[in-house]
């Protein structure tokens, strides 16, 4: 072999060595572009405690406060139809009627407690609901999972509870703050 062809030789080689290098950089640049989209674009799932989150949004505790209040109102008045029940001097024919009073006030009481609790509660979830999908589109969070004290779920890294960051939020939103 000639000068001339060890020269062209040399030169292929440098060449390929070249394409190769600038080949395994592109390789390399798109692995770690691609890696980092789809770390950025994985799911991001959160949780909180279903129970903290409800007993602490302060629409829970306005709710509450007015249930017992007419709860309250109501009890007075079983409470003193049962006073009058156990009067001695009640007569057969008053005791009569006032036991059918204190029977149908204390039943209303009780559907109110029931309905009062069902009604309230619904109408809390829907809000916190609302506020709750709000608060997963400004935090990029694709699924937040509620859960009881973690009964539901077999395992949750701490890092993903998420209960006060969104009792935070529910809260300045119900109260117009946010």
């Amino acid at each position: 072999m000639t000068f001339a062809g060890n020269l062209t030789n040399n030169s292929v080689i440098k060449n390929y060595k070249s394409v190769l290098l600038f080949s395994n950089i592109l390789t390399i640049t798109i692995l770690l572009f691609f890696i980092l989209f789809n770390y950025n674009n994985s799911p991001k799932i959160v949780y909180v405690d279903n129970i903290k989150l409800f007993d602490n949004f302060n629409m829970t505790k306005e709710l509450k406060n007015s249930g017992e209040k007419e709860f309250n109102l109501k009890k007075m008045a079983v409470d003193s139809l049962y006073t009058k029940l156990q009067s001695p001097e009640i007569s057969p024919s008053q005791k009569k009627l006032v036991m059918q009073q204190f029977v149908q006030q204390k039943e209303e009481l009780e559907q109110f407690n029931q309905y009062f609790a069902a009604e309230q509660s619904s109408k809390i979830w829907a809000r916190i609901k609302s506020y709750a999908s709000e608060f997963s589109k400004e935090n990029k969070y694709q699924l937040i999972i509620g859960s009881e004290n973690k009964i539901n779920v077999l395992f949750a890294d701490e890092k993903i509870d998420v209960t006060n960051d969104l009792l935070t939020y529910i809260n300045k939103k119900y109260e117009g703050l946010k």
